[in-house]
């Protein structure tokens, strides 16, 4: 379908020949992969991809998009994240976000950021793309005609501004708005003075002739002809008209137009007037995706899953949505222009919920807790509140509740399941060993009654690797399944390298340094296996390793715990699949440096290798110097020499 613009060579705003294009943010590469495909089967579209935000950042500082796509939650920085640096920046770009299910307080933020639409990338793909790509393009033509407007008013307003005769604004109540430069100097008065005033208060023209002059610009106005007429002025006749109606071109339909007449004079004599037809189909373009957007978001509202509520500034109940009504059991009628406090907070939770509405003012908030029905039992809500801001004003806040009734059921009933499995995991460990033991029992038998067969000892051997296989592991099954169970208290380090160093008794020839004397780190009892899952490997990889040195460093930033050895290093084609899940170099399962990652998550700790291929492995660990909740995660006692 072709569309006209504004202007009135009739150019296309938007060529459907010419394809759009777009930026694809999301961390998913498969997903983008699929969605590229879709999207450009969908429509004329140029879809261009990006893992991170980082990324597309560095895309937009080189190449010019139509419109952006982005996913919420992605790491580093998220969509929100994304959007609001763009805002910030000025840049106009409409921005759709596309991210799943159960996220309407991000929709509802992404809204006041300024993100031109929220869609749901859950669904029927036939749906979901189609409508994406019906959304792409309708915003890519709301920007290309607010460009194209932009364009026009800045032409218009060169030329009042550069006429070579003089032109005013007057309103519909005759007062004028503004005037160009030549009026100025024709009315040999300042800016200022003219602006806000009438013809009659100028004293430009007579009162008789003033009637004359409005009644005629009226005819005008309003289609008729009128003849030519003449009156006297003390300066110059100075006027404009404007009108918006609608027009027919040569193929009968009607387009909206504002119409503007203002009288030309030349030598203080008034012989005709000029009359301008604008198109604003652009304007109206743009209003009506305003209002698509108000409506939008008015049933993203209503007719959202989960319980909604609009309050005022003072958290006065304004408007709530059916979900709303079904959770607590409340109609509008019966508690708008109340407090929501007093409505479904009961008294014990009333200061948790002031120190939310606070929370709610200054940006988004999230907490779980428990709220009041109308019939007076209780249900368990996650709240996610954010403030909307018009014009910099708080203009009200939107809360909303989602009943976690069944996801509080279901944790007691995970945390059974769980209780079961750690008893299972451990009866079944147990009865392996013991059935490994026979195993390796039966294989020393073998290899002591038919030492003088090479190929049974052989097979021996084979078994003997296996079942050490197997022995690794079940430790990693049962430190795995360690792993964010204990709660963290403050543990020596030099005990830790001392209790897995101590597992290396038979070894001589390697010396293992300590420098970390008097440091406490927030830890649990699997300290001490990954030092001992660093040493295991610098022995069993790490080629006639004579020195391990275990060192630590403060900075502003925190403490850097560096492990390092003289053995041959690390490849450098390995490292960036060194922490990798089953990913080994030699006879190893490949889950000990995947373990080390995963007690650094656990931790809130970070790893990694540093070290020169043929000179060493070095591994440093950064430890920062709060935890998320605050809390130290080392210390530094007197005794550290």
């Amino acid at each position: 379908m072709n569309e006209t613009a504004v202007e009135s060579q009739e150019k296309p705003v938007l060529d459907l020949n010419e394809k759009i294009r777009v930026l694809l943010v999301d961390d998913d590469r498969s997903l983008l992969k699929i969605a590229k495909q879709c999207l450009e089967m969908e429509a004329p579209l140029q879809v261009d991809t990006s893992l991170s935000v980082e990324e597309a950042l560095k895309k937009l500082e080189k190449e010019k998009y139509d419109v952006i796509i982005s996913d919420y939650q992605m790491p580093t920085k998220d969509g929100l994240e994304f959007l609001k640096e763009l805002r910030a920046k000025d840049n106009k770009i409409p921005f759709i976000m596309f991210t799943g299910k159960g996220r309407e307080e991000v929709a509802i933020k992404a809204l006041n950021l300024g993100a031109s639409q929220y869609l749901n990338k859950v669904g029927e793909a036939e749906t979901v793309y189609a409508e994406l790509a019906h959304s792409v393009t309708e915003q890519a033509k709301t920007r290309k005609a607010e460009e194209k407007q932009r364009e026009s008013e800045e032409k218009f307003r060169n030329l009042f501004e550069k006429a070579n005769d003089g032109l005013v604004f007057v309103d519909v109540s005759g007062r004028i708005v503004d005037v160009n430069q030549k009026a100025v100097e024709m009315a040999e008065k300042r800016k200022e003075d003219i602006i806000g005033k009438s013809f009659l208060d100028l004293g430009l023209v007579s009162s008789k002739d003033l009637l004359i002059l409005v009644e005629k610009l009226k005819q005008q106005t309003s289609g008729k002809t009128t003849e030519r007429f003449e009156f006297e002025i003390q300066k110059a006749a100075m006027g404009y008209v404007y009108h918006d109606t609608l027009r027919k071109k040569k193929d009968g339909s009607l387009i909206p137009v504002s119409v503007s007449a203002a009288p030309i004079s030349v030598r203080d004599k008034l012989i005709g007037y000029v009359w301008l037809y604008k198109d604003i189909s652009q304007q109206k373009v743009v209003e009506e995706s305003l209002k698509e957007s108000e409506e939008r978001f008015r049933g993203l509202f209503a007719g959202g899953p989960e319980a909604s509520v609009y309050l005022s500034p003072d958290f006065y109940i304004q408007d709530i949505n059916r979900r709303f009504e079904q959770v607590f059991g409340y109609s509008l009628a019966e508690i708008k222009g109340k407090r929501l406090d007093d409505v479904i907070v009961q008294e014990s939770k009333k200061e948790e919920a002031g120190m939310l509405n606070e929370k709610a003012v200054g940006g988004y908030v999230y907490h779980e807790t428990v709220r009041r029905r109308k019939d007076g039992s209780f249900v368990p809500v996650s709240i996610s509140a954010a403030p909307i801001v018009i014009k910099g004003q708080l203009s009200g806040t939107v809360g909303t509740y989602k009943d976690i009734s069944d996801l509080r059921s279901a944790e007691q009933k995970l945390a059974v399941m769980n209780e079961k499995l750690r008893v299972v995991g451990g009866l079944t460990r147990h009865d392996i060993r013991n059935k490994l033991s026979v195993i390796t029992g039966n294989t020393y038998l073998m290899k002591k009654k038919l030492k003088d067969h090479p190929e049974v000892l052989s097979s021996a051997k084979e078994m003997e690797f296996a079942t050490a296989a197997i022995v690794e592991l079940l430790e990693f099954a049962r430190d795995y399944e360690r792993l964010g169970v204990e709660e963290l208290t403050y543990v020596d380090l030099e005990d830790s390298v001392g209790k897995a160093a101590s597992l290396f008794m038979n070894n001589d020839r390697t010396k293992i340094a300590n420098q970390c004397h008097g440091l406490i780190v927030l830890a649990d009892s699997l300290l001490s296996k990954l030092f001992y899952n660093l040493i295991d490997n610098s022995l069993k990889h790490g080629s006639h390793v004579t020195r391990i040195g275990i060192s630590c460093e403060e900075s502003e930033d925190g403490l850097r715990l560096v492990y390092e050895d003289d053995g041959v290093g690390i490849a450098q084609e390995a490292k960036p699949k060194l922490f990798s899940e089953g990913y080994t170099t030699g006879n190893g399962t490949g889950y000990g440096l995947y373990l080390i990652k995963k007690m650094m998550e656990a931790y809130g700790w970070s790893i990694q290798e540093t070290g020169l291929p043929g000179k060493g492995a070095r591994f440093v660990i950064a430890i920062p110097k709060l935890n998320q909740q605050g809390k130290e995660n080392y210390r530094l006692t007197s005794h550290r020499s």
